[in-house]
């Protein structure tokens, strides 16, 4: 533990360094990455709380997964409704609208479905919830890069 030792600056100081720099170089690393491995995102829809993450941040041109987490106004988890996950571009001249609505059915504790976002740029994502006669829609933008 020279490094922590001794205040001259030597190659046997910089040899007791590497290890620990090494260390921290890691943990670094794999804070930044943990926090930046899934996009979370959420908002109010009428009386339900609405949370989406995509398992990719920033989301990637081509399939990306979206689990919604819906909760009622009771703060209780919602897992009886029909969700519809519709997700488009912005419209743009001379282009075909790129708009695409998927059902997400409730697995493993959230509503889940694969999203293929075809070019980079502007996407929104419109969760719509039809709970016990109830309907509702959170809108969340996104940019694929």
């Amino acid at each position: 533990m020279t490094c922590l030792r001794s205040r001259r600056f030597s190659v046997s100081w910089l040899h007791g360094c590497i290890p620990i720099l090494g260390v921290g170089v890691i943990v670094c690393i794999m804070a930044g990455s943990a926090d930046a491995a899934s996009l979370v995102e959420s908002k109010k829809a009428g009386d339900y709380a609405v949370a989406i993450q995509i398992d990719r941040n920033p989301p990637i041109q081509g399939v990306n997964n979206l689990d919604v987490e819906i909760r009622g106004p009771d703060g209780h988890a919602v897992t009886d409704a029909k969700v519809l996950v519709n997700y488009y571009m912005p419209p743009m001249p001379r282009m075909a609208p790129m708009n695409y609505r998927v059902d997400a059915p409730f697995r493993g504790g959230k509503y889940r479905v694969a999203m293929n976002f075809i070019m980079e740029g502007p996407w929104y994502i419109v969760v719509k919830i039809n709970h016990r006669g109830n309907t509702a829609s959170a809108k969340f933008n996104v940019n694929v890069p």
